[in-house]
């Protein structure tokens, strides 16, 4: 069981980072220099992430299998 965990945290660490260089991303490369873009992705790419880590700690928190 200790071995799901370790791996969702590692999971988790990995696409969060992820997540943040594919977000710093769009944010350089494709939005517009607009207070008004800046303040409608940032709070939308907050939220957004807690979505993928739901299912990450699900399945953390799952028993395990053949019990």
């Amino acid at each position: 069981m200790p071995t799901r965990k370790i791996f969702g945290l590692l999971a988790l660490l990995v696409m969060l980072t992820l997540y943040c260089a594919g977000c710093v991303f769009v944010a350089v490369q494709y939005l517009p220099d607009s207070k008004l873009a800046e303040l409608i992705f940032y709070p939308l790419a907050g939220i957004v992430w807690v979505f993928p880590a739901i299912r990450i700690v699900r399945w953390m928190q799952a028993p395990p299998d053949g019990t």
